[in-house]
């Protein structure tokens, strides 16, 4: 697949926006997102091994199998002091996508996705959280919700 941005012809592409349904370059994201300004765009890594059963595995989706830990997700935090990232474990999983939806105060919010250094069956994600109030987490396998989805988060100004 080619990014849908640029026409270096370049094959090796590592993101998809989810809701655009295209592949981009790393150079690529801001002009895709300034071209498209009035869409919130769900940019994350092209993980397709991270969507497919490994070899020798069940291809069914369990999305019970996946697990969500990280401060991102607490249940409570001091905005300025919150640390809004949190950790999914796809393993045993088998296929499936992942989805990742914030909304809070002002509205929904851009997720970053990126691929665990080290651990190829983690994804770390991270959002901003700017105002006081509510924010709800949810997180999806094959567009079923996780166990302990969605994650309500209530954030604080400092007193």
């Amino acid at each position: 697949m080619s990014c849908a941005e640029c026409t270096s012809g370049e094959l090796a592409v590592d993101w998809t926006c989810l809701k655009c349904g295209v592949c981009l370059h790393d150079k690529c994201i801001e002009r895709h997102r300034a071209n498209k300004a009035e869409t919130t765009h769900s940019i994350i890594p092209k993980m397709d091994a991270l969507f497919q059963a490994p070899a020798g595995t069940s291809k069914e989706s369990n999305p019970d199998k996946i697990e969500v830990h990280g401060p991102g997700i607490e249940p409570e935090g001091v905005l300025g002091e919150f640390d809004p990232t949190f950790n999914v474990k796809t393993q045993g999983a088998g296929p499936g996508r992942l989805g990742v939806n914030i909304r809070g105060p002002k509205g929904s919010f851009n997720v970053k996705m990126e691929k665990h250094a080290e651990d190829k069956t983690m994804i770390v994600c991270s959002y901003e959280a700017n105002e006081p109030g509510d924010y709800v987490i949810s997180v999806t396998w094959g567009n079923i919700e996780v166990r302990g989805s969605p994650f309500k988060v209530n954030l604080q100004n400092k007193t």
